[in-house]
């Protein structure tokens, strides 16, 4: 064999070889991708169960802050810390220094494994971290939360005093209540969510306070019924305006040829009798 097609057939197997390996770089990058985006779906499936959980016990919904205090502090017993809330001080400020080194304290969960606190590395894994931080975002010593409540007059969260589920006379099932951000400004302790009134209706937006999410394929949310969904980046302002409101009298389709796949019902569709579930 000659010399020219030995170099040919050398630089044949390593295109091969680069071609191969960045193929399987590739598809070992969407693997991981698809699987933080299945944890994320997962754990706001868990907020929307332990909201319902929270209904059933109280009556209503948690409203967004009580007494100082974020819903995300009152929702630990449903999503099985019991043991933080106890040992949580409510007739403290929410940034207390007791309140923040529970933040990196363990605590055992239903099952007695420890969550939080420092693990054998070293490393000071926050309780956030297990449970209010998103798979794509997330930072073992941030105690920062992806995951917010639309609060306003007319959203799922209120500041004082919680809704009940017949206070929602839009559809259950496209009105959002818990939605993520792309963002660690804002501490899970903190009562801050989203403001439904002032908040950008962009998804994905600049502004600090916009649905948002790192996730490439869209931002989830749970919705009034429990249920979630990764709503579209290209999902136009009217629509998620529309899907924030509990009363506002809107019903917003499902439709995947849509822009955002969600799209406002049109006139034939809105005067349709609703179906018997």
């Amino acid at each position: 064999m000659s010399l020219k097609l030995v170099s040919l057939f050398m630089t044949f197997v390593v295109v091969l070889f680069v071609g191969g390996a960045g193929l399987c770089s590739s598809l070992l990058m969407q693997w991981r991708e698809k699987a933080r985006s299945v944890e994320c779906a997962n754990r706001l499936k868990q907020i929307g169960l332990a909201l319902h959980n929270y209904h059933d016990t109280f009556g209503m919904f948690p409203p967004a802050q009580m007494i100082g205090h974020s819903w995300r502090v009152r929702l630990m017993p449903f999503i099985e810390q019991s043991a933080f809330i106890e040992r949580y001080r409510f007739d403290e400020p929410w940034d207390s220094n007791w309140n923040h080194e529970l933040e990196t304290k363990p605590g055992p969960d239903k099952t007695g494994k420890l969550r939080g606190g420092e693990d054998e590395t070293g490393i000071r894994y926050s309780v956030a971290y297990h449970w209010w931080q998103c798979p794509r975002d997330r930072d073992a010593t941030s105690p920062h939360t992806n995951y917010l409540m639309l609060v306003g007059p007319h959203a799922f969260g209120r500041q004082e005093g919680g809704i009940k589920l017949n206070d929602i006379t839009d559809d259950h099932a496209t009105t959002i209540a818990v939605a993520e951000i792309a963002s660690h400004e804002i501490d899970w302790l903190e009562p801050k969510d989203f403001d439904g009134e002032t908040m950008s209706m962009l998804l994905n937006d600049p502004s600090p306070m916009s649905l948002s999410s790192r996730h490439p394929t869209g931002v989830w949310v749970v919705f009034c019924d429990g249920s979630v969904d990764a709503l579209s980046p290209d999902l136009p302002p009217e629509v998620l305006k529309a899907m924030i409101t509990i009363d506002g009298g809107e019903k917003i389709v499902r439709d995947d040829s849509a822009l955002g796949r969600y799209r406002l019902a049109n006139v034939a569709e809105e005067s349709a009798p609703k179906q018997p579930e």
